[in-house]
Formats: structure tokens, C-alpha cells, sequence
């Protein structure tokens, strides 16, 4: 027994200890393809060999093996530095014209079909927003699963990309717990609850403490807040009992101001005061109005009302004689809960027919608070189960369902029952059991073409962020929606729905990065006049302008420059333009004084591009490469430190870039980040227009009032901002204006680097060397069509690149 093991031992080690040696001889003997060696020999192992190394790049061990994703991406960088022209260097023997090409046309050759052989490999998970949207899409649930699951990867910009999304054992588990809150959720038995109204005053139980202290009690009944101290306002006695819309009437007039008040409205959750955003409204002066808005609420949850008033804080003996402006709260009313349908489609798709009784102590059911106990009626539970079952899963994995993929759940079920589990128990388990299958938590697309019912899914979580409604599930079950008229059609009714909104929001936060506005928060001792309403202002104006880009079809040219874009009253006192009223976000028309155009002057762009304390030309620079013209910046070399911002404003951080672009291995790189950076350094880190730097040093003068609002504030006027610099190719600007005009003048790159935006978002992967016609062909098409951006959607939706695996 003894031998057996020892041979079977060696019999093992002997064959992995071969792999390993062959694996380390393969390394050692790493060499660039053949095909091309004979180029890089001559111009580019001098610098690129194991002694010199530049760029940390050794191309006589670079390997061949373009199956490799990482390798595979450095030899399309060699590809693109040849191609651009950045290599060979300008100062070394140049290739003749005719050696380029053939360099490009073997490796490009190569590229192509390493890349084209992987592309389609990786299915695709649902994210965790896609999976809590799914879920109640399905269900017709209002539940909020997605923070129970863990933190999706992202990649090239956006978390719906397929590498990025793994799956782990503790995965299942959160999507098994998810599954169930949301199961629950949709059940309604018994009769629909009756809506009620609640009607509130703010000046009763706890909030009458309040009363003198902090608030005023108005001749007329209303309680008028001063300050912006403790001003979160709420009513303890408002009761939510049901998930589901309510609609709410707030009686409001302004206080001692011949100006509307403003407030927020925050609804939700109520955590430590830390409560969504809902809406910014306004509260007039004269009589009270009532604003009116109807808002998703569940149990427990609140409303609370935060006014912006000039007074911060008042002692209370000053609070009788206060003379200056605050809101006037006169009455609160909820109506609710209200239900488009009752009992929820969710409920019917749980249990289909089946019939309820119940089955509470009779002698209970008349006394006032007997709440019944339901349960369901079958004479044959097996055969009920699996009838109910069948149409469930085919909501759940949005496509036909065979007798095969459905015996595995029914199988689930049967077995619950087996073992003395109701039927609604054994129905409940077999569903968590779909709803954490890969039939749903995937896009299950064949490779190839796809089929009609993939299309419908990646068409429909494209647009709308949700699984396929009746009528494309209808033409995916008659074979007709791969017809490219009819995929037009469906595209343009998609675009046309309400539900499309999640695409502007959706796409634009992650193309820009906006998910990232609150990762930093500006410097208070800096930049006092950052609040919640300038942030949602910020957000809704990137927000805006891409939806009415998308409406109108405008050219995708007015992302880089534009003459207009969406403001309110607090916005545009922010960019320094007059004339703009009230908290409704507007459609406004600039002018050249204004400093605006275009997405790169968005304060949520720059404030995103930015930290807290200081802007940075290489961070923005870098940003601008990468979400606006599609160039992945370079990585910084090796032991070079980074260079950190003096916010006390001795000196700036150009001229400490200076100093660190004199390093030869760090200038190389820089060239390329800092000239877009440079061209946003007129823009602080909240996106307010600038010509001096704010410093906190004590050596400099103190702002006037028209800069700070009347306020006190710490921050000085430091120097002088220097906008200027020089493209790559050369090309000087004094300022964003003149560098968006060099953009706009070639705008291919940036063309290119949408539709690949795009694309990568719609298929949920990376595009690689392979895409590259095809995107260079929609690029053209749509450049030769106005350069509409509705355009380009479309031409990428009609695409192989989206038709196919």
C-alpha cells in the first residue's frame, strides 16, 4: 500500500513539476512575435531591452501570447504609440513609410483575431441596482435590496461590465435573503388597506417645545422657523404603515421676506437626520400655497423639511423680536396609501388562481382588532405547484421555459412538500430558488448572434435599466425583433418612455463619473457656500443636458461646447449669470462672458475631477483623456512621488509641475495628461469660474463682498490662475474656451471615444482591437449624419457589436 502511494505520488508530482519547468523555460525564452521581430530589433530594443528598460518596458521579454488579456493590452499600446507617431521618438532613425505599414498591418492582423476569439466568452451579471430594479419589476415591489448585496466590481468607467462581475458563496446567500424581502413584499391578501388622509399641524406634541425657542407661533396658527440651526423640521406623528405611494400637500407661505423662501424636502428613512434628497421647493410670500408631490414611503419612514434662511443660529431671547426672513409651516397633509393595482401583479405571479381562506380562530373574527390569517386552497398541491409555477418562471428568466430548465425548481417545491411544508412555504422556496439561478441573475446570450429574446434583454436593460415589457417579449416569441426596421422601432419607443430617464442618469453618472460627487466634500474653510442645493442642481444639470441632447438629437459636438444648458436660481447665482429665478431647472442660452458650454464647465464634471482642497491639472488632465477623447492615461513610472497641492498658496501647482516635468521619464507622460488639465485650471474644486487661486494664507488680501456673498469667510485671494498651454500636436490655448475649440475643430477622437462609451455600457463588455472598425464606421456614419447623438445610439444598437456575442 505503502508503494502504491509513493508511485501514485511521484506518478502525480513528476508530470506538474514537468509543467512547471516547461511553463518557467517558456518564460524564459519570451520573445515578441516573429513576424515583426526584424522592426523592433532595428527600432526599439536600443531603448526597450532588459538593460535599458525605458518606460519600464523590456520588448525581447514581451511574449507573444496575445491570448493574454494584459499582454495583449501592452502590445496594443505598442500598436497605438507606432500608429500615433510617438514612436520611434522623433530624435532617433525613423521607419520609412512603407516599413510602418507593414509593422501596423501584421500586428494589427494579430490583435485582431486574439482579441475577436475572446470577446464573446463572459456572461454577464445582473448588478446589484439592475438585480433590486429586476426584482421589483417583477414583482411589482418597491423594496430596497441592493445595499444587503456586496459591491459589484467596475471597469473601463461602469459596474454592468461582464469580467467585473463575479459571484461568490456569499453572493448566493444576500441574493437568497434579497429574493425573499421581495417575495414577502408583494404578498396582499385580503382586501386592498383604505386611504386615508392625515392631516398635521406643526406646533403640537413634540414640536410645541420648540415653540419660543427656536420657532415663532404666528397669529394665524402657523409656526414660522428663523434658522437654519436645527431647522430640520418633522412632524413625530405622521404614521406610515404601507409600502406604497402617498400623496403629500404642504401649506407654506414666506415669513417676514418679499422673496420665496426656498426648503428642501427630504423623505425616507429617518437616520441620524441623514434622509434622502426628494426635491428643492419654494414657499412664496402672502398667502400660504400648497405644494404638492407624491412620494414612495414605507413603514416607519418620514418627511422632514430643511428651509435656507441667512440666519444660522438665534438665541432664544432674541427669537420674539427677530425681523428677518423664515418660512411660514402652516399645515401638512398625507393622503395614502394609494395602489395602482390591488392585490400586486408580484402577488398573482406568486400564487396565480389559487384560492385564499381563513383559517384565524373563528370565535375572534368579530372583534375589532383580528387581523386574518390567509393561506391557500389546493386539493392536489403538486400539481398546483407546478402549474403556478411554469408562468412565474417565465417572467423570472424573460424568455420561454422548457419542461427541462423548470423540473429542477418544480423538483425544489415538491420536496418541500414531501416533507410537510403548505403550499405557499413550498411555492416561496422554489422561487428564492429562481431568483438566485443563473437564468436569472444572468443574461444568458449564445455566442454569435444573438437571438431574439437576448436582444430584448440587452435592448431593454440598455434603456430602461429593466428586463423586457409584453411587446418585446411578443416580437422575441415571433422571431421579428433582429429585424433591423423593427429593432428601429422598438429603440425609438423605448427612447420615448418615461422609463428611458434611467438611461440619462444611468449612463451619464457613470460616463462621467458623477456616482462620485460625494467622495469628497469641499473644504468648508475654502469653500463655505458648497450646500445640498448647489450639489442637486450640479447633478440635475449634466442630467438635463444629456436628456434633452438625447430628445433633440443634437450634435454630439455640444458635449465639448455648447451654448446653453439647464439652470435654477441657486445654479446660476454659482456661474455668476443673472437673470434666473426659482428652484425649476430651466433651459438658459449663454454667452462667451458666462465661461460655460459644454460638459467640461459642469460643476458636477469639475467637482467630481477634483478633491476637497485643491484642483490638480494631472487629475482633471487625466480625466478629460479618459471620459471625454478615450485615452487611457499612462501609469506613473516607478519611485517617482506624486506632487501635492500647497493650499496655503506659496506656490502653485503648475509651477511645481514644471519642475517635475524636467524628470525626462515623467515629461513623456505629462505632455499628454497636463494640457487639458491646464485648460480647466479657471474652474474651482465646486466648478465655480475663478481668476485667482483661494488660499488660506494670511499674506494675501481678503475677497470682496461681491465674492463671498456679504459673508465672513477665512479664505483669501491668491495668485493668479495661468489657463494656458500647448496640445501634443503643438497647438496652443490661453484658456478652456480657445482648448474646446481645438476639440471641436477634430472632433473624431472624440466621436470614436463616445460611441465606444456607449457600446461598452449597451453589451456590459470591454471593446477591444477587433471592435475597432466597426466603431470607427459608426463614428463615420453618425459624423456624416449631423453627428446627432439619438443617431448614435441608434447606429450602435444596430450594430454587430450589440446584435452579437
Amino acid at each position: 500500500m505503502k508503494r502504491r502511494s509513493r508511485f501514485f505520488a511521484c506518478s502525480v508530482m513528476v508530470p506538474a513539476m514537468l509543467t512547471l519547468l516547461s511553463a518557467e523555460a517558456t518564460v524564459a525564452v519570451a520573445a515578441p512575435p516573429a513576424s515583426i521581430a526584424p522592426f523592433l530589433q532595428q527600432h526599439c530594443v536600443d531603448c526597450h531591452d532588459s538593460s535599458s528598460r525605458e518606460g519600464g518596458l523590456d520588448l525581447t521579454a514581451l511574449g507573444s501570447d496575445f491570448a493574454d488579456a494584459a499582454l495583449q493590452a501592452k502590445w496594443v499600446r505598442i500598436h497605438d504609440r507606432v500608429r500615433d507617431g510617438e514612436m520611434p521618438p522623433h530624435d532617433a532613425d525613423q521607419p520609412s513609410v512603407a516599413q510602418n505599414a507593414a509593422f501596423l498591418r501584421t500586428l494589427s492582423a494579430d490583435l485582431h483575431t486574439a482579441h475577436a476569439k475572446t470577446k464573446g466568452t463572459v456572461l454577464r451579471r445582473l448588478n446589484k441596482h439592475e438585480y433590486e430594479r429586476t426584482l421589483n419589476a417583477l414583482l411589482g415591489t418597491h423594496v430596497q435590496v441592493a445595499d444587503l448585496l456586496p459591491d459589484d466590481g467596475r471597469a473601463h468607467g461602469f459596474d454592468n461590465i461582464g469580467e467585473a462581475l463575479d459571484l461568490s458563496p456569499v453572493q448566493i446567500q444576500r441574493y437568497m435573503e434579497a429574493a425573499a424581502i421581495a417575495l414577502d413584499a408583494c404578498v396582499g391578501f385580503g382586501p386592498q388597506p383604505e386611504t386615508e388622509v392625515q392631516s398635521l399641524t406643526f406646533d403640537t406634541g413634540r414640536n410645541a417645545a420648540n415653540i419660543g425657542k427656536s420657532w415663532i407661533k404666528r397669529p394665524d396658527g402657523a409656526v414660522a422657523v428663523v434658522t437654519e440651526c436645527c431647522s430640520a423640521v418633522k412632524i413625530h406623528e405622521l404614521q406610515i404603515r404601507h409600502t406604497a405611494d402617498y400623496r403629500v400637500r404642504l401649506h407654506v407661505s414666506a415669513h417676514q421676506s418679499e422673496k420665496p423662501v426656498v426648503y428642501r424636502v427630504h423623505a425616507g428613512r429617518d437616520f441620524f437626520n441623514s434622509i434622502p434628497l426628494f426635491g428643492i421647493f419654494e414657499a412664496p410670500p402672502g398667502d400660504a400655497v400648497i405644494n404638492q408631490f407624491e412620494v414612495l414611503l414605507r413603514p416607519n419612514e418620514t418627511i422632514r423639511l430643511w428651509p435656507e434662511l441667512p440666519q444660522y443660529w438665534l438665541k432664544a431671547t432674541d427669537i420674539p423680536d427677530y425681523t428677518g426672513p423664515g418660512i411660514a409651516l402652516h399645515r401638512l397633509e398625507v393622503e395614502g396609501p394609494l395602489f395602482d393595482e390591488w392585490p400586486s401583479r408580484g402577488h398573482k405571479l406568486r400564487f396565480g388562481d389559487l384560492p385564499t381562506e381563513d383559517f384565524g380562530p373563528k370565535h375572534q373574527r368579530d372583534k375589532p382588532w383580528y387581523r386574518p390569517q390567509y393561506k391557500l386552497v389546493s386539493s392536489d398541491p403538486a400539481s398546483d405547484l407546478a402549474r403556478v409555477l411554469a408562468p412565474f418562471l417565465e417572467a423570472a428568466f424573460r424568455r420561454p421555459v422548457t419542461d427541462e430548465i423548470a423540473a429542477p425548481f418544480i423538483a425544489i417545491g415538491q420536496a418541500e412538500l414531501e416533507e410537510g411544508a403548505s403550499l405557499e412555504q413550498a411555492l416561496r422556496t422554489a422561487q428564492i430558488a429562481a431568483l438566485c439561478s443563473p437564468d436569472f441573475l444572468f443574461l444568458l446570450e449564445p455566442e454569435g448572434e444573438l437571438d431574439d429574446h437576448a436582444l430584448a434583454a440587452r435592448l431593454s436593460y440598455m434603456l430602461w435599466g429593466l428586463p423586457p415589457d409584453g411587446e418585446l417579449l411578443t416580437l422575441a416569441e415571433r422571431a421579428q425583433l433582429r429585424q433591423p426596421t423593427i429593432l428601429q422601432q422598438q429603440t425609438e419607443r423605448l427612447l420615448a418612455d418615461p422609463r428611458a430617464s434611467h438611461y440619462a442618469q444611468h449612463f451619464t453618472d457613470q460616463w462621467l463619473n458623477l456616482r462620485e460627487i460625494d467622495f469628497t466634500t469641499p473644504d468648508q474653510q475654502l469653500y463655505p457656500e458648497y450646500d445640498a442645493s448647489l450639489r442637486h442642481a450640479m447633478l440635475e444639470e449634466t442630467r438635463m443636458f444629456f436628456d434633452e441632447m438625447l430628445r433633440q438629437n443634437r450634435s454630439v459636438t455640444e458635449f465639448l461646447n455648447s451654448d446653453w444648458t439647464f439652470l435654477n436660481e441657486r445654479l446660476a447665482e454659482h456661474y455668476g449669470i443673472d437673470g434666473v429665478g426659482g428652484v425649476a431647472m430651466r433651459r438658459i442660452s449663454l454667452k462667451p462672458e458666462h465661461h460655460r458650454g459644454g460638459v467640461l464647465t459642469h460643476a458636477s464634471v469639475l467637482k467630481v475631477s477634483a478633491n476637497g482642497t485643491s484642483t490638480s491639472p494631472v487629475t482633471r488632465g487625466a480625466y478629460v483623456l479618459d471620459r471625454i477623447l478615450g485615452i487611457e492615461p499612462p501609469p506613473p513610472p516607478e519611485g517617482v512621488a506624486g506632487v501635492e497641492p500647497d493650499i496655503r498658496g506659496a506656490t502653485t501647482l503648475r509651477e511645481q509641475l514644471e519642475k517635475h516635468r524636467s524628470v525626462e521619464s515623467c515629461n513623456a507622460c505629462h505632455r499628454v495628461i497636463d494640457p487639458p488639465g491646464f485648460a480647466l485650471e479657471n474652474y474651482d474644486v465646486m466648478g465655480g469660474y475663478r481668476e485667482n487661486y483661494r488660499s488660506l494664507g494670511t499674506d494675501f488680501p481678503q475677497p470682496p463682498a461681491e465674492l463671498t456673498g456679504g459673508r465672513n469667510v477665512r479664505w483669501r485671494i491668491g495668485p493668479p490662475v495661468d489657463a494656458s498651454g500647448e496640445t501634443t500636436e503643438g497647438r496652443p490655448f490661453s484658456n478652456l474656451t480657445e482648448y474646446k475649440q481645438l476639440l471641436v475643430e477634430q472632433p473624431d477622437s472624440f466621436l470614436r471615444a463616445l460611441a465606444t462609451k456607449i457600446a461598452t455600457n449597451a453589451t456590459g463588455r470591454a471593446m477591444g482591437f477587433s471592435d475597432r472598425p466597426e466603431l470607427e464606421r459608426i463614428a463615420q456614419a453618425v459624423a456624416g449624419d449631423g453627428h446627432g447623438l439619438r443617431t448614435m445610439i441608434h447606429a450602435v444598437i444596430q450594430s454587430d457589436i450589440f446584435r452579437r456575442k
